[in-house]
């Protein structure tokens, strides 16, 4: 027997037995097919199925909006898929594999295997975008997304908590903003972002996230932050100096920086420069000796904006790299927009130090 895969997180899609998506005439024949297949086990008459799809029309007609969506989903998966007999209809045992069942089977299980699993699961709300303006069709759908999100948000922040498998920074960063696309104000990965930023040194990033939700829940919810997030922000503000940092020595590598034919520029965790190459000096006019502890910024046009810095290293830290591009000064003033890759320098102990950037000139 066939088993189709549909997906029905952050969608909707239905794929045949070799992942080839399958072509559905109409989204009123998408929504009862996912409809149908969210209850694998249950049988259902005409009279219940048709008001909830064509609730504006009368019985005749909804009936037969019905009949005609039934015969079109039959022609695209099989009659032993989509099954009727007399008034009942109902989805083939085991014929059909959904992503939103799966996350359920997931929720259920304790291992962090199962929460990876459903991490990657979760694309987004169940059926985006299926609303069909069909009052008992979309209560039911919006009943269903909260749901959903719930049974994510549950089994991926299962990752994140304090009883849970060691994760290193990055994938504990990664799975907090997974669950940030869930719940924009879940308190657990906010206080994480906020730690895994003083863990790497980056201060200023946990006091701007802090900041910046603040405004939000002000804004969107007319709330203050929880005790718990404030709490993680003054420890965060109030530790600074007690902050241990390891010195960067790029003079222990300078050999190999010298020799990469493109400017580049080593900073620490305060964007000051402890690596400046000599294409860095022939480009930027500006010497080692001028270079090695000013801060980065000052090669940023027009403004010096120290925002654009942070945002940069954040947005490395979280990706694994960072490419874009920025205008830059050089010594005598003149300004041009460079191409540049940053990624993240992480010491022996995995504890991130600094930044690499190169520039692509030629």
């Amino acid at each position: 027997m066939k088993m189709f895969q549909m997906i029905t997180l952050g969608g909707f899609a239905l794929l045949d037995t070799g992942g080839v998506p399958l072509a559905i005439q109409t989204r009123k024949q998408m929504a009862l097919l996912a409809y149908l297949a969210v209850h694998p086990e249950k049988v259902f008459t005409r009279a219940i199925l048709a008001p909830i799809f064509w609730g504006r029309d009368d019985e005749v007609r909804s009936r037969h909006s019905l009949s005609q969506a039934l015969y079109d989903l039959k022609r695209v998966v099989g009659s032993d898929v989509v099954c009727t007999h007399g008034q009942m209809v109902w989805i083939g045992k085991e014929t059909i594999k959904v992503d939103a069942l799966e996350l359920i089977r997931l929720a259920g299980d304790s291992r962090a295997e199962a929460s990876h699993t459903a991490d990657r699961l979760y694309q987004g709300d169940f059926l985006a975008g299926m609303a069909l303006d069909e009052e008992p069709f979309d209560h039911w759908l919006l009943a269903e997304q909260e749901r959903f999100r719930r049974i994510a948000q549950r089994s991926i922040g299962a990752l994140i908590s304090t009883g849970g498998e060691p994760l290193d920074n990055d994938d504990l960063l990664r799975v907090s903003r997974s669950l940030l696309k869930v719940d924009p104000f879940d308190e657990q990965a906010h206080c994480r972002i906020m730690e895994i930023y003083a863990r790497q040194g980056v201060r200023s990033l946990a006091i701007a996230h802090f900041e910046k939700l603040a405004a939000d829940l002000d804004r969107e919810l007319d709330t203050r932050p929880s005790v718990r997030l404030v709490s993680t922000y003054q420890a965060i503000r109030d530790n600074a100096g007690h902050v241990s940092a390891t010195p960067y020595r790029i003079e222990d590598y300078a050999f190999i920086v010298e020799q990469i034919p493109q400017p580049v520029v080593v900073t620490d965790m305060n964007h000051r420069i402890v690596g400046w190459n000599e294409r860095s000096e022939q480009v930027f006019g500006f010497s080692k000796s001028e270079m090695f502890g000013r801060s980065l910024t000052m090669l940023y046009a027009p403004n010096r904006d120290s925002r654009l810095a942070d945002d940069i290293l954040g947005l490395a830290l979280e990706r694994g790299s960072w490419a874009g591009d920025v205008t830059l000064v050089t010594k005598g003033g003149s300004c041009s927009r460079q191409r540049r890759i940053v990624a993240p320098l992480y010491s022996p102990e995995g504890r991130c130090v600094g930044a690499f950037g190169q520039g692509l000139v030629s």
